[in-house]
């Protein structure tokens, strides 16, 4: 840590860590955009699993099926399942409805997916590669000039910012890495299940909601979860000795490194993706 009133770099010693790190969506897995904040990079799970902890489901992330592909300014941004309930339905270049616009996310993404494909090609020509339209001008037909501006107004105003004006022109989508369903293997106490004293809370956890996650049910993660944490975190505190200070569990990992052959030059925790242009 570093005393920011002295400059002196201090070393800490915590009786109970909590981890809160959030998703992974900026490692761009397969090269999809992503919702997440650019701090959503892994490293907690990767700090928990260097510590002995057990990761759940890391095969198991969800694709938002609505994210934004154009304009590249908001690239990846959410636009809301809201736009479909009122309405709007995914079109293909050919003007083609080719799936419901309520079906579950994993269905709806993966049909969008599938228009865009090299088998099928009914994609739109994107920036960034193929998307499908979703006809939000639909949404005033159907329910009356004005429910745009009163139902969703912050998917007005994102898109006009950038001189798109979604009650009179469809707007381009892509599914969009959203939310991390896997991570580290916690008990009811958010406590990691093979590591004492280390929490975990938030979309760092792995379990929660299976291999998949109903809309909403992420609150679970920060309210329900993060509560349970942080009060047994504060308890465990109160009765815990510290032992001697170790980096132990790093020079473990480091010997695994070296014992599979495996070098590399990059350092975690990792503040920034490394950005570079992908073509889906």
């Amino acid at each position: 840590l570093l005393n920011m009133e002295t400059g002196e770099v201090m070393v800490a010693r915590a009786k109970a860590v909590i981890l809160a790190t959030g998703g992974a969506g900026r490692m761009h897995y397969q090269g999809f955009p992503t919702s997440n904040h650019y701090g959503a990079t892994a490293d907690g799970l990767i700090l928990g699993y260097r510590a002995g902890a057990k990761l759940l489901y890391q095969d198991t992330l969800q694709y938002h099926p609505t994210g934004v592909a154009f304009p590249n300014q908001i690239y990846g941004a959410l636009v809301t399942e809201k736009v479909r309930s009122l309405g709007a339905k995914v079109i293909n270049r050919e003007g083609v409805a080719f799936v419901h616009p309520l079906e579950t996310r994993d269905v709806e993404a993966a049909a969008i997916i599938r228009e865009c494909s090299t088998d099928r090609n009914l994609g739109v020509d994107a920036p960034n590669g193929k998307a499908v339209w979703l006809d939000t001008p639909m949404i005033d037909m159907i329910n009356g000039e004005g429910t745009i501006e009163k139902r969703i107004p912050a998917m007005l105003r994102m898109f006009g910012k950038y001189g798109i004006d979604i009650r009179k022109e469809p707007i381009l989508v892509y599914p969009t890495l959203h939310y991390q369903n896997g991570g580290l293997d916690i008990n009811v106490n958010g406590m990691t299940t093979n590591v004492e004293n280390l929490y975990v809370a938030g979309e760092a956890v792995g379990g929660i909601h299976g291999r998949n996650r109903l809309m909403g049910n992420s609150l679970l993660d920060i309210i329900v979860f993060g509560r349970n944490a942080g009060k047994a975190a504060a308890a465990k505190a109160k009765e815990t000795e510290l032992g001697t200070l170790t980096l132990k569990h790093i020079e473990d990992y480091a010997e695994e490194l070296k014992s599979a052959g495996i070098e590399s030059e990059d350092v975690s925790p990792l503040l920034l993706p490394h950005y570079a242009r992908h073509e889906r």
